[in-house]
């Protein structure tokens, strides 16, 4: 009887601690609203949102802990592009190259490595938020990259807003994914 006892108050225990788990892991994460010109979008409450020096733009921090989480811009912003590289079939140019400010890369498809974005950092795709085509960017690996996303002409001033991070935690890269979805134009 006395195991008995123990296995049951043993079990209730278990179940206790699973449905405390089950609450704590489904506990929705606070968002406060932000505006810029027409454009809104959501951040976690604990994040702060400051303004920024700058001269052809709107540029924004994204704080958290007082630590710069990310950048928020709108206006004149060119669009995601990997460019600091090139590719080369012939070894004396890889040779001459390969330490400086551009990288170089040795390759003997080169057209279809550039073409498939074999040398770059990050990964692209278009999606739609809110109505709204945007270009995703998320880092191939996870020490090497930015998360961000790019509307082009979300306005009709033809302004460009982004959203972008260089802290490729995993916490933080879903946190910036729900982010995301939150944008919408008025």
């Amino acid at each position: 009887m006395k195991y008995k006892n123990l296995i049951l108050k043993s079990l209730a225990n278990y179940c206790l601690l699973c449905c405390l788990l089950l609450v704590s892991c489904n506990e929705e994460q606070r968002f406060t609203d932000y505006e810029i010109a027409k454009i809104s979008f959501k951040l976690p409450s604990s994040f702060k949102f400051k303004k920024l020096n700058s001269e052809d733009s709107m540029v924004y921090g994204i704080f958290y802990n007082n630590v710069n989480k990310g950048y928020v811009y709108f206006g004149n912003y060119k669009p995601f592009e990997e460019n600091s590289f090139f590719i080369t079939e012939e070894k004396e140019l890889y040779e001459k190259y390969k330490n400086r400010e551009l990288k170089a890369y040795f390759s003997k498809n080169q057209e279809r490595d550039y073409k498939n974005g074999i040398f770059n950092d990050n990964y692209y795709y278009y999606d739609t938020i809110n109505k709204n085509i945007a270009q995703i960017m998320l880092p191939k690996k996870p020490n090497k990259g930015l998360i961000g996303i790019y509307f082009d002409s979300i306005d009709s001033r033809r302004n460009k807003f982004v959203i972008i991070s260089n802290d490729l935690s995993e916490e933080n890269k879903k946190v910036f994914l729900k982010i995301f979805k939150t944008i919408k134009t008025k």
